[in-house]
């Protein structure tokens, strides 16, 4: 799977063939089609494995939080620190924005994982003393979290920056609930 996401984004939908992801994953191109059918297939399981992935280590990471507050700052703040320094959630992100969209794959798969991303929003502001509902704050933080990941594949210096991380999350959480 990193493979794959790595090999999207560095050659594309076109450019990402069986033989260059079976290269980098060091097996053959026999084998690789012995898991997966299509491109379409690698793809749309190189995505899901890395938003789940990652989604379980940003959820785990900020569940001991003591506050719904404190709580989706951590997540946040996370989320952008993984977008501005980690490789393979860069290339989940690239991959994401620029290759799967010309795959012209069914995005049923990824509707349901936006779904469960909103769930486990919703329940980590459980509590919240919000003006919104709990999945309505939810949806929003969804908004930004895709807003953030086209902002690092398309103009990654506009990602706050370490030095102004901290007050740009307490000010997003201040906005999205209140």
């Amino acid at each position: 799977m990193r493979a794959a996401l790595m090999a999207f984004e560095e050659k594309g939908w076109r450019g990402a063939t069986f033989e260059h992801v079976a290269e980098r994953a060091g097996v053959t191109r026999g084998a690789l089609h012995h898991h997966f059918r299509s491109k379409d297939a690698l793809l749309a399981d190189a995505l899901q494995w890395g938003w789940t992935e990652y989604g379980a280590r940003l959820f785990a990471e900020t569940a001991h939080a003591q506050d719904p507050e404190t709580w989706l700052r951590s997540m946040l703040s996370d989320y952008v620190t993984l977008l501005r320094t980690d490789d393979l959630f860069r290339a989940l992100a690239s991959t994401t924005v620029l290759v799967a969209p010309l795959s012209g794959s069914d995005t049923a798969d990824k509707h349901s994982a936006l779904d469960d991303w909103r769930e486990r929003i919703a329940a980590g502001l459980a509590g919240a003393d919000a003006s919104l509902p709990a999945m309505t704050v939810a949806g929003l933080v969804l908004v930004l979290l895709q807003g953030l990941t086209v902002t690092a594949v398309s103009r990654p210096d506009d990602l706050p920056q370490p030095a102004e991380q901290s007050a740009a999350m307490t000010a997003l959480v201040r906005g999205l609930l209140t």
